[in-house]
């Protein structure tokens, strides 16, 4: 006859259990080492191809008057005002319009401290280019680095400002996709966000680019 049959033994805080909350631990440990280590080359890599050491040249802004070498105060003012008085409207719900040269629009850039020697506009026929150069200093392992880049834009046909076409963009001389205006970059919020906005904060419906000006209008009621 077989002698009975003896039961196994408990489990002791070594056995199935510790290997089991052993094994979530160096899984756990090995995720947040491949998160934080992928985050690191990815910023790396981005810092290296699409950053900068030098800001890129960025071109002085031309006269509104053709006739005058540099902005005089007097054609400077007069395109602050236009567009201040434009602005308001839009904020306003009031409908207005205005068109702006490249010259005007570079004039407006320099008088703004957030853009001034950062940002230029050509305007070719129905094609606008902008070129900028952004300082990195405030971003997180960015210091000394400088976001230079350009892009064309085109408007719609139809004057609806949500269907202008930014393409042909680059960053630091590399050709990028232009669904990164679709990303967040440094903590910033999406670019394409940021436009949409400022077009709804200022009430704008329609925006062309025709015979080297940009055009815009407000809603209005």
């Amino acid at each position: 006859m077989n002698p009975p049959l003896e039961p196994p033994p408990p489990p002791t805080a070594n056995g199935c259990c510790g290997v089991g909350c052993l094994t979530l631990f160096v899984l756990l440990a090995f995720l947040a080492f491949a998160f934080v280590g992928g985050g690191l080359w990815a910023l790396n890599h981005f810092r290296n191809t699409y950053s900068s050491t030098e800001p890129a040249a960025i071109p002085a802004p031309e006269s509104p008057v053709a006739s005058a070498p540099a902005p005089t105060p007097i054609a400077a003012d007069d395109v602050q005002a236009r567009w201040d008085a434009f602005e308001r409207a839009g904020r306003r719900g009031e409908k207005a319009s205005i068109a702006l040269s490249a010259a005007d629009i570079n004039t407006l850039l320099a008088n703004d401290r957030h853009t001034r020697g950062k940002v230029f506009v050509s305007i070719e026929d129905t094609t606008a280019r902008v070129q900028a150069s952004v300082p990195l200093k405030n971003v997180a392992f960015m210091k000394g680095r400088y976001l230079n880049g350009e892009a064309t834009v085109q408007a719609s046909p139809d004057g609806d400002p949500a269907k202008a076409q930014i393409t042909n963009i680059t960053l630091a001389n590399q050709k990028v996709p232009d669904s990164v205006l679709d990303q967040r970059l440094f903590g910033w919020s999406p670019t394409r966000g940021m436009i949409q906005e400022w077009l709804d904060d200022q009430n704008i419906a329609v925006f062309k680019i025709e015979s080297g000006q940009v055009i815009g209008q407000t809603r209005g009621n």
